[in-house]
């Protein structure tokens, strides 16, 4: 069913909600990562790879940003003073700095999260890309790599197909629900503007309408 959103003095006709992941479908898949280590010979390589999976997932669902933006975040544009990461943003046409096609966009990071992955660096001994394909590279995972690495943990757990982009959906999501302005939303998401945010994530269930109501204490009769 679609439905109709007052927007900009007019009507977006929107399609229906996009699919999209969870938050406990992504602590799921973080406990898949756990169990396909006991699973597994146990070496340090399948340690190092437990604990990369683990924070790629975190970083999807943290940062919101698109697979193959996450995939090439570094450890150099890390800030923990700051608490915020600089990734290289790809083909977008329309911002106030550019390289190519592609921009550099800052989003912040939870202590959580940052806590994670300061462990993550100086456990490994990282030193370029935060993903890379083997240990003690700096050869970062390919998008393909991901995809086969989700179905493979989703089998394990028996949940439902999972892709990448539908982290950056489920962030969306999750950030709408508890009443996020759609500029910080758009921000988070690097959109050019809240039009694209509004046009693919301005839907809400009825339980959601209906706990804005009761926080806002409104009664209809």
């Amino acid at each position: 069913m679609n439905s109709l959103v007052p927007f900009g003095g007019g009507d977006l006709l929107l399609k229906e909600q996009v699919d999209h992941i969870e938050l406990f479908e992504v602590e799921a898949l973080k406990r898949a990562c756990d169990i396909a280590y006991e699973n597994s010979k146990q070496t340090e390589n399948y340690r190092w790879i437990r604990d990369r999976d683990k924070l790629l997932l975190q970083m999807l669902w943290t940062t919101g940003g698109r697979v193959t933006d996450v995939l090439g975040m570094s450890v150099d544009r890390l800030s923990f003073k700051d608490r915020t990461i600089k990734f290289l943003v790809h083909k977008r046409k329309s911002h106030k700095v550019r390289t190519g096609g592609e921009y550099w966009h800052t989003v912040n990071i939870d202590m959580e999260t940052l806590t994670e992955i300061m462990d993550y660096v100086q456990v490994w001994s990282i030193k370029g890309v935060l993903f890379p394909r083997k240990m003690g590279t700096n050869n970062q995972l390919t998008r393909q790599a991901i995809n086969k690495r989700l179905n493979e943990l989703g089998a394990l757990i028996g949940l439902r197909h999972v892709g990448p982009h539908m982290f950056r959906h489920g962030l969306a999501m999750f950030l709408q629900a508890q009443g996020v302005p759609a500029e910080a939303i758009a921000h988070q998401l690097a959109h050019s503007s809240t039009d694209i945010t509004l046009k693919t994530y301005a839907r809400m269930s009825a339980g959601q309408v209906r706990n804005i109501y009761e926080s806002l204490n409104i009664r209809l009769r």
